[in-house]
């Protein structure tokens, strides 16, 4: 699988289809709503790299993965 945020190659883990969710070893183990992906893809949008592994790894560890839903997608963007 490809890193949805950065590109690079990175583990994915199986889901139930709602959401995508991997491992890249540069940004960290997240999930992506098939909503904001779909936002995303819709408007041609890329995520701002540095913004979005900032926030990956500021959520990491308070006992959830980090999922980043189209709302705040739309903060991690790069425009």
């Amino acid at each position: 699988m490809t890193c949805l945020i950065c590109g690079e190659t990175a583990a994915v883990v199986e889901t139930d289809g709602e959401y995508e969710e991997g491992i890249c070893p540069s940004c960290g183990h997240c999930r992506i709503t098939g909503a904001a992906l779909v936002l995303m893809k819709t408007h041609g949008r890329y995520f701002d790299i540095e913004l979005t592994r900032k926030w990956i790894t500021e959520h990491q560890g308070i006992g959830f993965i980090p999922t980043i839903d189209s709302r705040q997608a739309v903060r991690l963007i790069d425009v």
